[in-house]
């Protein structure tokens, strides 16, 4: 059975703009990521929970779980519109070119915006040991990076996509590591192209078995 015009994602909501419900939702949930932001800003992850993301928004408790299953969902949605520019280059590179070539590609094309860089510092951890809820926005990441590569891999091994998405993150987790040192709390355009220098070498790295970056 086909799909009609109607039944495609989206086709509704192009019929049917967005009413008041919906707008204010939007506005609502817009404002708790704001104010989820303006905490990460002055305070990091030290004292950050729901019920002071939620007071700073000027929502309840329960209102922020009505939009978001915990904080670390809230700063996956936070994350998620450059990742997804990142997700739409990568997954537009041929399927035959290696995994670790077409990644570097793609940073070639669609680097990491210095907004998702402002997040990642964000959430850092100063210390020797990334904080609880930072380890837990990793692991989602790393699974979503985990899926992503299924197609690239031999028959869609589970392992070697397993394995290849572990080998990834260790290395954007060195970039940032290095980054962090030189950036400090300056994230901006010039600190973002050289996040994504140390994450292309990196890759390079990898991709010519850790022999050479030329």
């Amino acid at each position: 059975m086909t799909t009609s015009e109607t039944d495609r994602p989206g086709a509704e909501v192009a019929a049917h703009p967005p009413g008041r419900r919906e707008l204010n939702k939007a506005r609502t949930r817009e404002r708790m990521l704001e104010a989820l932001r303006d905490q990460l800003g002055e305070d990091r992850l030290e004292g950050l929970t729901v019920e002071s993301v939620a007071e700073a928004a000027g929502v309840s408790r329960r209102t922020f779980f009505n939009y978001f299953a915990s904080l670390e969902a809230a700063l996956a949605e936070g994350m998620s519109s450059p990742i997804t520019t990142l997700t739409e280059a990568f997954a537009a590179r041929p399927l035959d070119e290696p995994p670790l070539v077409a990644m570097q590609r793609t940073i070639e094309v669609s680097p990491v915006p210095h907004e998702l860089l402002a997040w990642i510092a964000a959430v850092r951890c100063t210390g020797q040991e990334r904080h609880g809820l930072a380890l837990n926005i990793w692991s989602y990441h790393r699974d979503w990076l985990e899926g992503l590569l299924r197609d690239r891999v031999p028959e869609g091994d589970p392992l070697a996509a397993s394995g290849l998405a572990g080998t990834v993150m260790a290395i954007f987790e060195a970039a940032e590591r290095h980054w962090i040192q030189t950036a400090g709390d300056v994230v901006d355009e010039r600190s973002a192209a050289e996040f994504n220098r140390l994450l292309h070498r990196g890759l390079q790295f990898a991709a010519t078995g850790w022999t050479q970056t030329d």
